[in-house]
């Protein structure tokens, strides 16, 4: 009876360690899996300053009345029709996360752009002055944050976008700036035929936003879209993931002009969301 029982102790504790030894070797396959198969991109190089301003261009269509203004910390391809940005961009860098610089509250006019809003053309309207270029990105600089307040950098959205969903998607920048060193941002309107103007004709409220980043430091590079329509947006980003092809097909702009064409289809036909959250 015993050496029956002892038996049965010994298949049992053969049976327990060839299942871990099984487990193990499953964890480490799906871990090489991971990290072959499935980059991550924690794989940091190092990119001057021009390389990476090579990388932050966008091609705006004559036909968007285009004017480029350029201000210390970011630029805007402004639109003298609509009243509003065609395109806001900037590079936000770890050393820029942290700063003393106050965060104000008045909006003015850019007295050099044509068509830019005055501060009245927003009142009473209903909508917030969102903006594309975040003041909360530009405290390393007084004078940048100030800049953020043009009216060039703001456009009409819903109180429920601006304070919900599209402050969490710029949160997020700023982790993943943490993680990946350097972020390329390009955000900006997406506009249709149906929408509204603010009450004094010069402004467009558009009826949703989008954002683009670029992860340029990261081997392989890495590039993720957004769009959030004008309302109440407080769902996963993932049901507001898109592919850059589907932001440029719905504003008619060509983003990273500059890269080769095989490069520019591998990173903006495709939601690689995962490359991002992981």
């Amino acid at each position: 009876m015993s050496n029956t029982v002892e038996q049965f102790w010994q298949r049992w504790g053969d049976t327990v360690r060839f299942l871990l030894w099984g487990l193990t070797a499953a964890l480490v396959c799906f871990l090489l899996y991971r990290i072959v198969v499935n980059n991550t991109g924690t794989h940091l190089v190092h990119l001057s300053k021009a390389e990476r301003d090579s990388l932050m261009t966008v091609a705006v269509p004559s036909c968007m009345n285009d004017t480029l203004v350029r201000y210390d910390a970011f630029d805007v391809h402004f639109n003298s029709e609509r009243g509003i940005a065609n395109c806001a961009l900037y590079e936000l860098v770890i050393d820029e996360l942290n700063g003393a610089a106050e965060r104000g509250n008045e909006f003015i006019a850019d007295p050099d752009v044509r068509g830019c809003p005055a501060p009245g053309d927003y009142a009473g309207s209903g909508f917030d002055r969102g903006h594309l270029v975040p003041a909360g990105d530009l405290k390393w600089s007084a004078k940048a944050m100030r800049q953020s307040f043009m009216l060039t950098n703001v456009a009409p959205m819903h109180k429920a976008l601006n304070e919900g969903g599209w402050v969490k998607l710029e949160e997020k920048v700023r982790e993943w700036t943490v993680r990946d060193s350097a972020l390329l941002v390009f955000t900006g309107p997406v506009v249709s035929q149906s929408d509204t103007t603010l009450a004094s004709g010069r402004v467009t409220v558009p009826s949703a936003y989008y954002k683009v980043i670029m992860a340029p430091c990261v081997r392989p590079t890495r590039v993720i879209a957004f769009i959030y329509p004008n309302g109440r947006c407080n769902g996963r980003l993932s049901k507001y993931a898109v592919s850059v092809d589907e932001v440029e097909l719905k504003t008619g702009m060509d983003f990273f002009p500059t890269l080769p064409a095989e490069e520019q289809q591998r990173l903006e036909s495709g939601i690689h969301l995962d490359a991002w959250t992981n």
